[in-house]
């Protein structure tokens, strides 16, 4: 491979790398986005069944209203282990494809045709 083929081959993995770290950047943010706006949807859900639990409470036995809290408190533990894992679970997959992807195109960068 000429110099140049090689400085034009450095170049285009370099900028692919910056491209590809872009990307991954966008995908994190977009990540965080959905991990916040989950969090919204949390405390909005909590809200909710905070203010219909208390308009309802003086209707219910003590045995409904400690059942009640019961099933909105592992209600809530698993949206936010749900929440946890798909959020995390994105961020390894985006990092697993870009880092691949990026590790793909360095080694394309020292291949040499035959």
């Amino acid at each position: 491979m000429s110099t140049m083929q090689t400085m034009q081959t450095q170049e285009f993995t370099k900028a692919t790398a910056e491209a590809l770290g872009r990307v991954g950047n966008a995908a994190h943010q977009a990540i965080e986005l959905y991990r916040q706006g989950g969090e919204r949807v949390a405390a909005f859900a909590n809200e909710r069944w905070d203010t219909a639990f208390e308009q309802s409470k003086s209707q219910l036995d003590a045995e409904t209203r400690k059942n009640a809290k019961h099933a909105k408190d592992v209600f809530s533990n698993y949206y936010s282990r749900v929440l946890e894992l798909s959020a995390d679970g994105a961020t390894i997959v985006v990092d697993t494809m870009i880092g691949a992807t990026i590790a793909g195109f360095s080694r394309f960068d020292g291949h040499k045709p035959a």
